[in-house]
């Protein structure tokens, strides 16, 4: 459905334009905040949106590659319409607002979507901070709540961006200037040319220890411990003059001594004839953050240590105990009762499941560290050679594969799509076992950076009620004697998808057999193959 013209839609497109906003350049002031919300919403994409007549325009994006779309498909033309209201769409395909968007039809396949209108003062709605997701879902209280919090502070940038550039023309507008960034949560920091301060925001003065009248007319670099040599000074001061943005890390030392860590991105701003007027720092304290990354650091050194352990300590012994199971079977078994016989293929089947587990385990665990390391390949001969590893368990089974992936050549991370679509074909042919016949598809298709992939079978099935569960560690869903595995397959192909930036999802029934949707960020390599 198109959505209606707000009650005041002339004056809210003047104050639009009147931001010269549209169709600038990416500012990484914008760009940290969108980050910052698609990690916090745990989505793949994140937009600032602003809304013109007849298109919505993104002046900043993450996870998506067009930089604007017609107003009649934008959800942010809904979001709008209530101002003060955060608009969330739990599944787009449930909407009649949006079921049949070429949003949610097509690419970006659109199915959750939450919005934050940006307000003017006089309670215009420009546009929206959203965020979207290829899966069902809905914000938590916290996550709502840091949505309302970053869109206050894309409105402030704007305010900010817009007082900039008409300071020169009206002295005036310092005071105005001074009010929209001494509200910002984050800390701000703004110098001439000559990289001399000429104002800190409260936040900056409550983190550092030092006031206005203390560091005006001083250079920033006053505040540095040491971590950034002459050399990295140089490509910093060389970028901002340039008129481009730098972003970086600083350690930096309080007036009390204290040292605390930034995440900055230092941004030259122009006056109305182009020249570099001033440069504008935005600081982030990342301090805890860095802390937890290196608890985080020190725990995977833990788990390298653990898995060490487990691969050699305990596989050795469990090697043993199925050696010496398969020899008394083998040599011994004149001298052995049936019930002697029917222990030992026990012991035999049971070493050989946790001798799965373990390796399940190790799989999941060395994720942690795993690096995504870009390649090219044959996406079609990947998913063939799947199959013909699985030739014999296919015969045994009847299965009918229909393998409808075309000719992609593809650059992405190859090893790690390859465990993806391995522990998912090898489910789809496990739990369609029973059928008659038993039938597995697969299917890709490319669109807009991403390589959508389906694994479907005419098995069990699922109650949709369990989605959810099932992508969790050893969380199974059938007994083990009626479907032989560990539990860690679906686990890790969500692990394997999140640290490459990709989804995955299921649609199924009980007994209607299950789909599997995956999308993976990848590019099409242009190639003749023979």
């Amino acid at each position: 459905m198109k959505a209606a013209w707000p009650p005041q839609e002339i004056q809210r497109i003047q104050a639009l334009r009147s931001y010269a906003v549209l169709d600038t350049p990416n500012e990484s002031s914008f760009d940290d905040l969108v980050q910052l919300a698609s990690f916090i919403c745990e989505t793949p994409i994140a937009l600032v949106s602003l809304i013109d007549e007849q298109r919505q325009w993104f002046k900043s994006r993450v996870g998506l590659d067009v930089p604007e779309t017609p107003r009649e498909m934008a959800f942010c033309a809904h979001a709008i319409l209530k101002p003060d209201e955060v608009l969330q769409v739990c599944d787009a395909q449930l909407d009649p607002r949006f079921a049949d968007n070429p949003l949610v039809t097509g690419d970006p396949h659109i199915r959750f979507y939450a919005g934050i209108p940006l307000v003017t003062s006089s309670g215009l709605a420009l546009g929206t901070l959203c965020v979207i997701d290829r899966t069902p879902r809905e914000l938590n209280a916290s996550q709502r709540q840091a949505l309302r919090t970053l869109g206050r502070q894309v409105m402030a940038l704007l305010e900010l961006r817009l007082t900039l550039a008409q300071r020169d023309h009206d002295p005036s507008l310092n005071r105005k200037l001074a009010r929209a960034v001494e509200q910002s949560p984050v800390f701000i920091v703004i110098a001439n040319v000559k990289g001399e301060i000429e104002y800190v925001n409260p936040q900056f003065a409550a983190l550092t220890g030092y006031e206005l009248q203390e560091v005006i007319g001083r250079n920033p670099r006053f505040l540095q411990s040491g971590d950034k040599t002459p050399d990295e000074y140089k490509v910093l001061w060389k970028t901002i003059t340039s008129g481009n943005t730098w972003r970086g890390q600083f350690r930096n030392r309080k007036k009390n001594g204290a040292i605390f860590w930034e995440q900055a991105s230092i941004s030259p701003i122009t006056d109305v004839f182009g020249e570099i007027s001033h440069y504008v720092a935005v600081m982030e304290d990342i301090t805890e953050r860095r802390q937890i990354e290196a608890q985080l650091r020190a725990k995977n050194e833990e788990l390298k240590g653990f898995t060490y352990t487990v691969s050699h300590d305990l596989k050795a012994p469990l090697r043993g105990i199925t050696g010496y199971a398969q020899e008394l079977l083998r040599k011994h078994q004149e001298g052995l009762g049936e019930r002697a016989r029917f222990c030992l293929t026990q012991i035999e089947t049971a070493a050989g499941n946790l001798d799965t587990l373990i390796e399940d385990l190790l799989k999941y665990s060395r994720l942690e560290s795993d690096t995504p390391t870009p390649s090219d390949f044959n996406l079609d001969t990947m998913v063939l050679v799947l199959l013909n590893d699985r030739e014999f368990t296919l015969n045994e089974y009847g299965t009918v594969i229909t393998n409808a992936v075309p000719a992609l050549r593809l650059r992405g991370w190859e090893r790690g799509l390859q465990q993806v679509l391995s522990n998912l074909i090898g489910n789809a042919i496990k739990f369609s076992r029973n059928a008659i016949p038993p039938k597995v598809t697969v299917t890709a298709l490319m669109e807009a950076g991403y390589c959508h992939i389906s694994v479907s079978d005419n098995g069990s099935g699922f109650d949709m009620k369990y989605h959810d569960r099932i992508f969790g560690l050893f969380n199974r869903l059938v007994r083990a004697h009626e479907f032989e595995g560990t539990g860690a397959g679906l686990a890790i192909v969500k692990k394997v998808l999140d640290k490459v930036g990709g989804s995955v999802r299921a649609e199924s029934a009980p007994d209607q057999g299950a789909v599997f949707y995956v999308s993976v960020p990848c590019q099409l390599v242009e190639e003749e193959r023979p």
